[in-house]
């Protein structure tokens, strides 16, 4: 990717409920330069109220693409970065959205990025946070952590922007598209439990570790690749000398 680096980054918001938080939405990221909406499994429309509240955004609107599910929304992306509210478990190593911008925007100069955000009530699932390398939390008052889905999509919008005039962003390596890594994690979850590392009861929390670990690395093809062959001779092995069989 050529392009400047703000062309690069996609919003992605998922489960939206509301027509008018798309609507505010898009104004908040033409306020700041972005232009690239996508939206994932929405659970309603884009209509009047939509556009009205968009204003100058209504080209971000009228060119935003609707996907049924996260994953199809996903396609192309080499670095997703998941927003979080909520605090401890898998979720306590988030960062600030200040402190993150230098590094997506470093991505964004070759590849695209997608900031992915959940829908107004309940925020992103497990499920949904699984696929990101890292994780955004926007600092609030310990009493007052809700914000506005628009409101928050500013406020990280807002810091990227900024980003690109604090100094210019290290160009990041090209990363593995997400459903090549997501194919590798699936991979190496089968070959993980084949020699029992993974049990029933630690499987997500271990593999979320994993992900984590990974993410922050950042994946290149080649990576992929080094990856999916370790997992393949470990399903070799476990095939070839089960850890619960008879000894020979």
């Amino acid at each position: 990717m050529t392009h400047h680096p703000l062309e690069n980054i996609v919003i992605i918001l998922k489960g939206t409920k509301h027509p008018g938080n798309i609507g505010s939405t898009a104004r908040a990221m033409n306020n700041m330069g972005l232009k690239t909406m996508i939206l994932a499994d929405p659970q309603c429309e884009i209509n009047e109220e939509s556009f009205r509240l968009a204003k100058a955004g209504r080209v971000v609107l009228a060119q935003a693409k609707k996907c049924c599910s996260l994953k199809s929304a996903l396609r192309g992306i080499k670095f997703l970065v998941g927003t979080t509210g909520k605090t401890g478990g898998d979720r306590a190593q988030a960062y600030a959205p200040r402190l993150l911008a230098p590094r997506i925007m470093g991505h964004a100069t070759q590849q695209k990025v997608g900031i992915l955000f959940g829908p107004e009530d309940t925020g992103l699932v497990d499920s949904d946070l699984a696929p990101c390398q890292m994780l955004i939390r926007i600092p609030a008052h310990p009493k007052a952590r809700s914000i506005n889905l628009a409101q928050a999509v500013m406020l990280v919008s807002y810091e990227l922007f900024l980003a690109q005039y604090e100094c210019e962003p290290a160009r990041g390596p090209k990363l593995a598209a997400v459903e090549q890594v997501e194919a590798m994690y699936s991979q190496l979850e089968k070959a993980l439990q084949d020699i029992g590392f993974l049990q029933k009861q630690n499987t997500r929390h271990m593999m979320f570790g994993l992900r984590r670990i990974m993410g922050r690395a950042g994946l290149q093809p080649r990576d992929v690749g080094i990856f999916r062959g370790i997992a393949r001779q470990i399903a070799w092995y476990a095939r070839k000398d089960p850890p619960d069989g008879p000894s020979s």
